[in-house]
């Protein structure tokens, strides 16, 4: 069974799941070869390859930190059977079995605001969309916001106004502008790349250190540097961060989590250079 459960300090990382989703496997990889992806990602019928939607439950001190929210329920049945939803339960029962209670969250961090990472960041109340997380501030790149409410023709499919909107007209949204410390020992550090405004997480406690990735590094399949999605905006730029953030992750042994790793989140990268693996964490 993969590890879903990790001590940081006196932090404690849990990883939950929202289930699984399938996207066209062409598309997860952009110009890489079918039959190169494929040994890592096999496709179905349809082309489209398993992937994860997991979101991370920091329990530190005096927080509780949910790091994305899974793709939510909003999609009608068509929209569902296209993207393959799997899911016995979601992200909302995964968080109650944890014995958190939606109010008990005080941050809620999104890497960036794709309805499969903020999809339970709201829920429909009596008709309406509301907050699913009624105290928390959430936590998301200036750039980003602007990118999702004013998306680019290419990119619109990809935002769900639903998810987030709401955010800021009950005065929840707190965005930030590039490396920002949320609490002591947990930092946001944008990265750009996949989307305008993507960041990724860093939390460190007792001398050890974890990456929750985002779409920098979305699944084990994708730690090869020049290994991206046809959806990253900015290809250049995603490699050189990329490349810099997993060289520094594999010289100090840092934890990773990936969001869309149909197993197990957690591993360590270990090599240099190009010549990067992943070991079990």
């Amino acid at each position: 069974m993969a590890m879903r459960r990790v001590i940081l300090g006196d932090w404690e990382l849990v990883a939950l799941s929202d289930g699984c989703f399938r996207l066209d496997g062409g598309s997860m990889f952009g110009v890489i070869p079918k039959p190169l992806w494929e040994r890592k990602k096999p496709a179905d019928e349809r082309n489209r390859i398993r992937l994860g939607l997991n979101a991370l439950l920091a329990k530190a001190p005096h927080a509780l930190v949910l790091l994305e929210t899974g793709i939510g329920d909003k999609m009608s049945p068509r929209e569902e059977d296209l993207n393959g939803i799997e899911r016995d339960r979601g992200l909302m029962q995964a968080l109650d079995e944890e014995g958190c209670a939606p109010s008990d969250i005080d941050f809620v961090i999104l890497s960036h605001l794709h309805l499969d990472h903020c999809g339970w960041a709201t829920r429909e109340v009596d008709g309406r969309f509301q907050p699913s997380f009624p105290r928390a501030r959430y936590v998301v790149q200036s750039r980003e916001w602007d990118a999702a409410t004013g998306p680019d023709t290419r990119s619109r499919a990809s935002y769900d106004p639903r998810d987030f909107l709401v955010l800021e007209q009950k005065g929840l949204l707190a965005p930030v502008d590039g490396e920002t410390e949320v609490l002591p020992g947990l930092r946001v550090v944008h990265t750009g790349g996949h989307t305008p405004g993507h960041q990724v997480t860093y939390m460190e406690c007792g001398g050890s250190r974890c990456i929750f990735l985002g779409d920098l590094v979305p699944t084990r399949a994708h730690i090869k540097v020049h290994w991206h999605m046809a959806w990253d905006l900015f290809p250049l730029g995603l490699m050189e961060t990329k490349r810099r953030v997993l060289a520094e992750a594999a010289r100090r042994h840092d934890l990773l989590f990936f969001t869309h790793e149909d197993g197990g989140p957690f591993a360590y990268v270990e090599g240099e250079g190009e010549d990067l693996h992943l070991v079990p964490a």
